[in-house]
């Protein structure tokens, strides 16, 4: 029960987030027309929203198609690598908070 207490407590979560919405991104089909979002500017009948197309331009890149991924959000792509970026550090942060935790165990 304890090594459970440590693992959980040593996982960066924000990278647990970060691969749960990329792994969306890459399973969503962005050729399919959306009618649901979650931005409030949108819904509230604001056009222009600097975040807007973000995810479908990830997807795009995800599915190898550049031009629509450029097009649709000009920062997409550097948005996942930014992300990747961020997920790769956090995954080696938990690695030594994981190292940390057992040695504190173990000594």
């Amino acid at each position: 029960m304890k090594k459970t207490v440590y693992i959980l407590k040593a996982i960066e979560w924000e990278a647990v987030l970060w691969l749960v919405g990329l792994i969306y991104l890459l399973l969503i089909n962005p050729y399919q027309e959306q009618h649901f979002t979650l931005c409030p500017f949108r819904n509230i009948g604001i056009t222009f929203c600097p975040g807007c197309g973000l995810g479908k331009a990830i997807s795009f890149f995800y599915h190898g198609d550049v031009i629509n991924s450029i097009r649709t959000h000009p920062f997409g792509i550097i948005a996942f690598f930014l992300i990747s970026f961020r997920v790769i550090k956090l995954i080696f942060r938990t690695k030594n908070n994981l190292q940390l935790n057992t040695e504190e165990n173990n000594g």
